[in-house]
């Protein structure tokens, strides 16, 4: 006699990246409960990426210095962030 209830594992192997998608469009991890195990994370809160809007002559201003300090716009931005230490 097969048990009524016995809830479904989660495959070992899908045959493309593809099928993975489809089956996981059509179920649920909340039904794989009993095959998830609890595993330790730590989180660290104190490091933020902020996003802050500039005004284009800003921005303008920025990517020129960093093209003559051979930087992209990010590694001058970050870079002065790194001076402040």
């Amino acid at each position: 006699m097969v048990a009524r209830n016995k809830k479904p594992d989660i495959p070992d192997t899908f045959p493309s990246i593809e099928a993975a998608g489809a089956y996981w469009d059509t179920h649920s991890l909340a039904d794989f409960d009993h095959q998830i195990k609890e595993a330790p994370m730590e989180i660290d809160f104190k490091k933020r990426i902020r996003y802050i809007s500039v005004s284009e002559e800003i921005y303008r201003k920025i990517a020129i210095r960093a093209q003559e300090q051979k930087r992209t716009v990010r590694e001058l931005v970050y870079a002065l962030g790194e001076d402040r230490r």
